[in-house]
């Protein structure tokens, strides 16, 4: 208390020697011939009150001028009136608080900074690019409505183990462990070391990756997909689902009509366990044949009767008791091997389930299991295999094995004395890749024939075609890589049809080699393309005629310009050669499933999504590709780019609220844009923010980096919080909490404000949205925040899914821009035109 008291005697006494030292004229002039320059230069401000300012983050004559009387006077121990003269002070220092003509205001903003967005679209609905000095906010949809029905199967790895459950399940059991937070327009659980498999549709790579969160939300109605193979997919009308139309593409559910072509993964990964092969048959074939009361095997082979007795005897220690009856035999078991078979042991027909142990198996333990399963309720025919299950569980287990091997079944339910029997087919193709369970089988170890029904859809075929057409072949075995791919529109096409068409590009390939060859030695080349592709080069049809019979001209520069044009088109014709072969070796890794009918259906239940910050997609057991914050890591690249290419040079500040920075996608967008991915990466500071104190936290600590930077070659200009609203939502839940919550996100957003105007930077803020339960008509979202955020914001972007892939960026608040829209695409450059 002395202390204190001494130290606002001091004070006291230094704002009476300004007061005296004001009186006097001689003093007072050269008092305004003083400039300030630090905080001690102020009126009123000794040592120690300059210290406690700068404790407070108050170290600039900037931050003081913007400061309020209120605030000084807590942080400094001062009085009111000795803070507001301190204010005015910074104001006349710092030019604020001042009035200026419009025309010198215009001359002003012309120092401002824009970051292009890497849309030119874009770029022009907002004015040039992002702005410094200024807010700019953008919302939409994330995962509010995207979600799947309570049954949907998935399966995931937590602790490097396999599980493989309904979504809806999966929920239950973390929400358990982790607890619920209200999110969107539903309810979220964080996930801390949940991974799924995702899928690149770019390049066919498959890998594994973290999830954060499990979302779920009421629902009325719902859409029924059926898909070709027996396939069933039940989700809501927005939720994107990948599709080959022109190229693989994401498509809403909703806009799906008959006749689309649904893609999958044809071989889903997984563990790779060891589990002996004799151990992995008895687990198959007791859970076709087992029973739990009493515990025992039943057959009416007496090789499986000997195998059983035999296993049991080596792997249990015991001879195991059989009973004969009608011509079957039982194979009665002892406690001992209900110990290791676990859940088995007691489950029915209808309960039964693959074992974890083989769900995590590798290939070997996996054909091994199909194996006893085949012999034990399994049957083959020459167009088919065949299987049997009461259990909906076990049936998709099966499926997702049999995808594990890269064969994707057909499915279907049959009714048998009242009782629904779900059955699995391998048909077609698929039965080559069956083979490896029928070597292993006891009892059904036969051959099955090649060929049948093919796997790849017609669309496939006509998308290759449309490439083919650039390039004119000769015959090879009496046909034509046209023929093949447009002799049947509507026959799907077979794994060796699609090789034959890969030789054909790849012959395209060799020669356009020797035709480049030719050139290069002077010679007439042999063009796999038509002549007339010279006439976009300039050429007459009389010079292209001329040269198809005669060869290259023989006098520059004329040659020159041929042997130029020539050279670009093989060029060209390179590269949709190679676009081909990549293609068709993506095709391979792919499923394809034709939509039969979409239908709206009646559901009044919870919905579930996976959330997936990386790759927003995960693999479901069955091979499809579930879908589940592009524009701030494509300005966080953007920016580091010199003026004349879209950038400002600068650094960036990311507040990562939602786990979401991915650094994996900046080095993408970085390498796509020529810019080097490892300086890239090191020109941007992340945090994590925890809670919603902690981001304010970080707004402060930012502005530390800011005036590090500042003299540097990389100054800060781009601040990201992603996203702003996360942890208000979560943390104020209800009306109650609104007027504290609205308080607290003013003072953050006055703090980025601050920061914008002090040091000239770009803050770009992403939000979330919620439904409105009134909108009838129109887009029923509209984004959190309320009015603080909504008059705060500069700039307001509303982004959506458009069709066919793109995205629509919606204008809708500026102080100096029309309303308008823009269209762009997310590609591995980021946001792009």
């Amino acid at each position: 208390m002395a202390k204190k008291k001494v130290e606002e005697v001091k004070e006291l006494e230094e704002f009476e020697e300004l007061e005296i030292a004001e009186s006097s004229p001689s003093s007072s002039s050269k008092k305004k011939e003083k400039e300030i320059k630090t905080l001690e230069d102020l009126p009123g401000v000794g040592p120690a009150t300059a210290e406690k300012l700068r404790e407070a983050g108050y170290d600039t004559i900037e931050a003081i001028a913007v400061a309020s009387p209120l605030e000084l006077k807590e942080i400094a121990g001062i009085s009111e009136g000795a803070a507001l003269k301190i204010i005015q002070a910074a104001r006349e220092a710092a030019n604020i608080g001042t009035f200026m003509r419009a025309d010198e205001y215009m001359e002003k903003r012309k120092t401002i900074g824009r970051i292009s967005t890497g849309s030119k679209a874009l770029d022009k609905l907002l004015g040039g690019g992002i702005e410094t000095q200024a807010i700019t906010e953008v919302f939409g949809e994330f995962g509010s409505g995207k979600c799947f029905a309570k049954d949907t199967p998935v399966y995931y790895e937590n602790d490097t183990l396999v599980h493989f459950e309904t979504i809806g399940e999966m929920y239950e059991k973390y929400r358990a462990l982790n607890g619920e937070v209200p999110f969107d327009t539903g309810f979220a659980v964080p996930l801390e070391t949940v991974s799924v498999y995702t899928f690149d549709p770019s390049t066919g790579e498959i890998r594994r990756t973290k999830a954060s969160y499990l979302y779920r939300e009421r629902v009325r109605k719902i859409l029924q997909l059926n898909l070709s193979r027996g396939r069933t997919l039940r989700i809501t009308a927005v939720h994107p689902v990948l599709v080959f139309r022109n190229g693989l593409e994401w498509v809403r559910a909703g806009e799906l009509r008959e006749g689309d072509v649904i893609v999958g993964v044809r071989k889903v990964p997984a563990n790779s366990k060891k589990v002996p092969d004799e151990r992995a048959y008895f687990l198959g074939l007791f859970v076709a044949e087992g029973t739990s009361n009493p515990l025992s095997i039943t057959t009416a082979s007496e090789g499986l009767r000997d195998f059983v007795v035999e296993f049991i005897k080596r792997h249990d220690g015991y001879e195991p008791r059989v009973e004969v009856r009608r011509g079957l035999y039982r194979i009665l078991l002892r406690k001992k091997t209900a110990e290791w078979l676990g859940e088995l042991s007691t489950s029915n027909a209808q309960s039964k389930a693959v074992p974890e142990k083989i769900l995590n198996g590798d290939e070997d333990a996996i054909v091994s299991f199909l194996a006893g399963y085949l012999d034990g309720d399994g049957h083959v025919a020459k167009s088919h295999v065949e299987f049997l299950t009461k259990s909906r569980n076990l049936a998709d287990g099966l499926v997702f094995l049999l995808k594990r091997l890269g064969i994707s079944p057909a499915v279907s339910e049959k009714e048998i004395n009242g009782e629904v029997y779900h059955r699995i087919f391998i048909t077609g193709e698929d039965r080559a890749s069956f083979s490896p369970v029928l070597k292993v089988s006891l009892l059904k170890n036969s051959e099955l024939p090649d060929g049948g029904v093919g796997r790849y859809p017609p669309v496939v075929a006509r998308y290759l075609a449309a490439l083919y057409g650039h390039f004119r072949l000769p015959k090879r075995d009496n046909e034509t890589s046209y023929h093949i791919l447009t002799r049947s529109k509507n026959v799907w096409f077979t794994e060796a049809t699609l090789e034959r068409v890969a030789d054909y590009f790849r012959d395209a390939l060799n020669r356009l080699e020797l035709a480049k060859n030719a050139i290069e030695n002077g010679e007439k080349p042999e063009l796999p393309f038509p002549w007339t592709a010279l006439r976009k080069h300039g050429f007459t049809e009389r010079q292209i005629a001329n040269y198809r019979t005669r060869g290259l001209p023989k006098r520059e520069p004329l040659r020159g310009k041929v042997v130029s044009a020539l050279l670009r088109e093989i060029e060209e014709h390179e590269k949709i050669a190679r676009k081909a072969l990549e293609f068709i070796e993506l095709v391979k890794k792919l499923e394809f499933y034709e939509v039969k009918s979409v239908e709206l259906i009646d559901y009044n239940d919870w919905v579930y999504d996976l959330v997936v910050p990386e790759t927003h997609n995960f693999i479901a057991p069955n091979g499809l590709v579930l879908h589940n914050t592009q524009l701030a890591h494509t300005l966080a690249v953007m920016v580091q780019k010199p003026p004349e290419e879209g950038g400002l040079g600068g650094s960036v500040i990311w507040i990562d609220t939602e786990n979401t920075f991915r650094p994996e996608r900046i080095r993408q967008i970085a390498e796509a844009r020529g810019l080097d991915p490892d300086e890239t990466l090191k020109n941007i500071y992340v945090a994590r923010a925890f809670n919603s104190n902690h981001q304010m936290l970080l707004v402060e600590r930012a502005e530390e980096i800011i005036k590090e930077k500042a003299a540097t070659d990389r100054p800060v200009k781009l601040l990201v919080v992603d996203s702003l609203m996360a942890h208000f939502r979560s943390e104020y839940v209800g009306r109650g909490t609104l007027a504290e919550r609205q308080q607290k996100l003013a003072k953050h957003l006055s703090d980025l404000h601050r920061l914008a105007d002090l040091y000239d930077i770009a803050v770009f803020v992403t939000n979330q949205v919620q439904a409105k339960p009134d909108a009838f008509f129109g887009d029923p979202t509209r984004p959190v925040g309320g009015h603080i955020l909504a008059h705060s914001a500069t700039l307001r972007i509303y982004l959506r899914k458009g069709k066919a892939g793109k995205r629509v960026a919606r204008l809708i608040d500026s102080p100096h821009l029309p309303e308008g829209e823009a269209v762009f695409r997310i590609t591995e450059k980021g946001v792009e035109d």
